[in-house]
């Protein structure tokens, strides 16, 4: 009898941490999706302009935790309105991020919702003008669906937040992200 309460002891105890084992791994990921931004300087008036965006992701995921290092570039064009200084209508703003994020995750059987935020690099560069980078952080949203215990796919949607310093002027760039991509867990 001695023994039985002892096994089953040793099973309450090891049983969940056997579980967090599970829940514990890396993964890797790639995505595409539709980038949405519009700058912003005063007394400039921008257009919003929508085109592709691309990016990598990987990360490691502790129970219901996931710390993540993310990459994305999209390529805008600019229109904004009459401007007497500058004339950028029409030009390129080659935008990417490089940066960290923090998932908080609420795992439902395969079907995984979760909140991120994160912060780190932007980097602009308007065609022939110039090139600024600065630190920003974004904050959203997504789900993560598990076919199987190797794939699962993630749409994700991320409003990106940062002002970046050219040399005589700071732009600021929000950007919205949709997204849906592939990840690989480990």
């Amino acid at each position: 009898m001695k023994r039985t309460i002892v096994v089953a002891l040793v099973l309450a105890v090891l049983w969940p941490a056997a579980r967090a084992q599970a829940q514990i791994g890396l993964y890797v990921g790639g995505y595409a999706g539709i980038s949405e931004q519009k700058p912003s300087f005063d007394p400039a008036t921008f257009n919003t302009d929508t085109t592709f965006v691309y990016g990598l992701r990987g990360g490691i995921r502790i129970l219901m935790l996931a710390l993540e290092v993310n990459y994305f570039r999209a390529a805008h064009n600019i229109s904004m309105g009459d401007f007497v200084t500058f004339q950028w209508n029409g030009l390129q703003n080659d935008f990417s991020y490089l940066g960290l994020s923090l998932r908080w995750i609420f795992s439902l059987a395969i079907l995984h919702p979760y909140l991120v935020g994160g912060y780190g690099t932007y980097t602009a560069a308007v065609q022939t003008a110039e090139t600024g980078k600065d630190g920003g952080y974004h904050f959203g949203a997504g789900l993560e669906v598990s076919l199987g215990s190797k794939i699962s796919v993630v749409v994700e949607g991320k409003y990106h937040h940062v002002t970046v310093d050219f040399s005589k002027f700071s732009l600021g760039l929000g950007n919205f992200i949709l997204t849906g991509g592939l990840n690989l867990n480990f």
